[in-house]
């Protein structure tokens, strides 16, 4: 796909966000590496791609993960915090490079379990760290937020269609980016795979039957539970909560719900009255 095949490499390849480039670089130049950074914007801005090409710029080995996915639990972050307490990658060290470090990259970390970030914070504030972290994500959980003294918020903002103009010629760039909602990623696969076209809605030709009656032969087509079974037989009225075809109390035709009768009862006080009547001998 144009979106992979065409990402940037290194951080002077990415085009605008020139101060969240020279974040990155105050960050990652710095040592030791205090805090962390956190770049939040919306999905297909370039976030993840800028992290990943300012590692690579300043010689270290990125090491992606999927936070959403891969960091569920205290467990999981104690893993990580164990791969990373060498600072050198154990790829690095295979290729004889030792002075090859690190970058942990926690991409999606807003969708993240609120407990697995915490710990996250923890290790953020580990004064014996010695790889930076840079965090990505599209909304800034709470706990980041109270720890802002500690991790540089930058917000990122969608590329304006000034700066990517030259990059799509003989295209309206501004309106395939109001189409696509300033979403790069979107754009990419826009230009590769064309417009996408949304099949029209048409109407169902009319059959005749009512709604309820289309309901009850859609249940008993697809076996679907009966949605007011719930509440049969709490007031005893299981009649007024049947619409299922089995239900047939009386004997009588399927579909056609019938009230049971009562049975007579017996009035009991009658029958305690003449017991207790003494018997004249």
């Amino acid at each position: 796909m144009y979106a992979e095949s065409h990402r940037p490499v290194f951080l002077d390849d990415v085009i605008g966000h020139q101060e969240i480039k020279h974040s990155l670089k105050s960050y990652l130049q710095s040592k030791p590496f205090a805090g962390a950074v956190f770049m939040i914007g919306p999905p297909g801005i370039g976030k993840t791609t800028m992290a990943l090409c300012a590692a690579r710029t300043f010689e270290f080995d990125p090491l992606e993960i999927n936070a959403s996915k891969s960091i569920r639990s205290f467990e999981d972050v104690d893993k990580l915090k164990d791969a990373c307490r060498s600072c050198v990658n154990i790829q690095s060290f295979i290729r004889g490079n030792r002075e090859r470090k690190t970058c942990v990259i926690l991409d999606e970390v807003d969708g993240s379990d609120p407990h697995a970030q915490a710990k996250i914070v923890e290790w953020v504030k580990d004064k014996t760290r010695t790889v930076p972290i840079l965090f990505t994500g599209n909304e800034l959980p709470t706990i980041f937020k109270r720890n802002s003294e500690l991790i540089e918020i930058l917000r990122c903002f969608p590329p304006k269609a000034s700066e990517v103009q030259h990059l799509f010629p003989g295209s309206d760039a501004p309106q395939i980016l109001k189409e696509c909602q300033h979403d790069i990623r979107r754009v990419f696969h826009r230009l590769q795979y064309g417009e996408s076209f949304i099949i029209p809605d048409y109407p169902l030709p009319p059959t005749g039957t009512s709604a309820e009656v289309a309901f009850l032969w859609r249940q008993k087509m697809f076996e679907l539970p009966d949605p007011l079974g719930c509440h049969a037989d709490k007031l005893g009225n299981v009649h007024l909560h049947q619409t299922t075809f089995e239900y047939n109390p009386g004997g009588k035709r399927a579909g056609n719900p019938v009230t049971p009768r009562r049975s007579r009862q017996s009035n009991p006080g009658k029958l305690n009255k003449a017991a207790e009547k003494p018997q004249n001998k």
